[in-house]
């Protein structure tokens, strides 16, 4: 029992020699690269399995902008300071397309959206509205820290009112002398008041 045991063992052990790549043949070296695409999935997978469901599927909200931030490293602390910077740059563009979707509304309700001088002004607004709002006023609302591979995975979700950038647009607005001076300016910036205080938090 024992010897057929052994023949049959030595049997597998030769049929899974034989069915293996020699080393440095183009055979073996494609067997390694799909085994570390194999290896690279799992890891994908394992992650998107453990990413909060409100990272997911943000929050929607008629006050405020969100948007969720990823950061990995061997230190906790240094992975949440780049999910903090991730989020930030996401919610800068969200903060752009804001106030420059506000701004052509603005000139659309004045008229002279055509005109050069009005539009250059509007440019310098913009771009002043932008710096100024993506400095302050975002807060955390959720964070998640997993362990994965000897590394910390760190999720954020950040919060920021929309109220607060388009109170930055006006203020920029009514500072600016061709922009506040144009025909149908003042209903222009009273609708937009109206609306940041609809979008202000209670």
């Amino acid at each position: 029992m024992r010897l057929i045991f052994k023949i049959a063992l030595i049997t597998t052990i030769i049929s899974i020699n034989a069915c293996a790549p020699k080393p440095g043949t183009p055979e073996a070296a494609l067997k390694i690269k799909k085994e570390a695409i194999e290896q690279q999935q799992k890891k994908v997978d394992k992650t998107v399995s453990n990413v909060p469901k409100w990272c997911l599927k943000l929050p929607k909200s008629n006050y405020a902008l969100y948007r969720c931030g990823f950061g990995e490293s061997t230190n906790m602390n240094m992975s949440r300071n780049r999910a903090i910077l991730d989020a930030k740059r996401l919610l800068a563009d969200s903060i752009d397309s804001e106030i420059s979707s506000r701004m052509d509304d603005f000139l659309k309700s004045t008229g002279l959206s055509s005109n050069e001088q009005v539009k250059q002004a509007s440019e310098i607004v913009t771009k002043n509205t932008t710096v100024e709002a993506k400095l302050v006023g975002y807060k955390q609302t959720n964070t998640a820290v997993i362990s994965m591979d000897g590394k910390y995975q760190f999720y954020v979700l950040l919060e920021y009112p929309i109220g607060q950038a388009n109170q930055a647009l006006l203020n920029q607005i009514k500072n600016n002398e061709v922009l506040s001076t144009q025909k149908d300016a003042d209903k222009a910036m009273a609708d937009l008041e109206k609306e940041i205080e609809m979008r202000r938090k209670q």
